[in-house]
């Protein structure tokens, strides 16, 4: 699937950061924590300047979801992020 979305254009943003949101909720649901930060940053990347509540929400839940493990430099750095 990852592969699929990487070959997805980024001119559909909205569409692509929804799609690798329930990507990163799936990681994370498997306890792969590191890997769904680093999709959970690609969402920011594609939700920022875009007019889509929707994937900047979906970019916020994964953020909160990833709270428990925050004592993990990349989830830290996330949630940084995250806030501003």
């Amino acid at each position: 699937m990852e592969d699929a979305l990487a070959r997805y254009d980024d001119t559909r943003a909205r569409d692509k950061a929804l799609y690798l949101s329930w990507l990163a909720a799936g990681y994370l649901d498997a306890g792969e924590v590191e890997h769904s930060t680093a999709i959970t940053a690609r969402v920011l990347d594609l939700s920022e300047g875009l007019a889509s509540v929707r994937a900047m929400a979906r970019a916020r839940l994964m953020a909160k979801r990833l709270e428990p493990h925050r004592s993990l430099a990349p989830v830290g750095a996330l949630l940084e992020r995250a806030k501003g």
